[in-house]
């Protein structure tokens, strides 16, 4: 009993390593059938889509740039306008000015001629010089446009200083004369000489009289 069961179990053992065998075959059968096939799907599947074309960035419109501000130029000064022009007034005519007439030519007169004496350190005047200088008044009148300078001299008797202011006494004496008669003071100067300028030399008393005198020259 024991042996048959042995069998039984080497018979059972059997058909399974079989069964088992068979059924490996047929997995290994099936799975080349798998792998002969799969290459083809794997082709399908390892075929690249056809990526699709990527859609082109969409560029944002940059803003519109700012206009820039454009100031407005100050408006140009309005120039001044022109001031009105002014004819120039025709020059004034130039007055004609007449000529002055010529001045009359003075008349002549010996002024040497009317020399007046003194008497020794004396400076009044006597009837003799007053008659010359009454002559001379009238010329001056007769030509109020001349004018004259009386010289006082001395004889050398006494001091020089002391004949200096004599002799300036006795051109004072014949000046005031003139202007009592009219000959305005303006036109009649004097100075004094003294002893410096004696007429003759003063050797003896005739000649030293004759340098106690007043002199006329004219002026200008």
């Amino acid at each position: 009993m024991l042996k048959k069961s042995s069998v039984w179990l080497v018979v059972l053992i059997s058909i399974m390593s079989i069964a088992f065998i068979a059924t490996g075959c047929a997995k290994k059968q099936v799975v080349k059938e798998e792998a002969a096939a799969k290459p083809v799907v794997e082709a399908k599947k390892e075929e690249p889509k056809p990526t699709p074309a990527a859609p082109a960035p969409r560029v944002e419109a940059a803003p519109p740039a700012p206009t820039p501000r454009v100031e407005a130029a100050p408006p140009a000064p309005t120039p001044p306008a022109p001031a009105p022009r002014v004819e120039a007034a025709p020059p004034a005519p130039t007055p004609r000015v007449e000529a002055a007439p010529p001045a009359p030519t003075p008349e002549p007169i010996d002024l040497v001629s009317l020399r007046i004496q003194f008497a020794f350190d004396d400076y009044s005047l006597s009837t003799k010089s007053k008659e010359n200088l009454e002559k001379l008044a009238a010329w001056m009148s007769k030509n109020s446009r001349e004018k004259i300078q009386i010289e006082g001299h001395t004889c050398d008797i006494g001091t020089n200083e002391y004949n200096l202011a004599l002799g300036e006494r006795r051109a004072n004496s014949a000046k005031k004369y003139l202007e009592a008669l009219g000959v305005g003071s303006a036109r009649v100067s004097t100075i004094s000489y003294g002893e410096e300028r004696p007429l003759v030399p003063n050797k003896e008393e005739a000649e030293r009289s004759k340098n106690r005198r007043d002199e006329f020259v004219k002026t200008r």
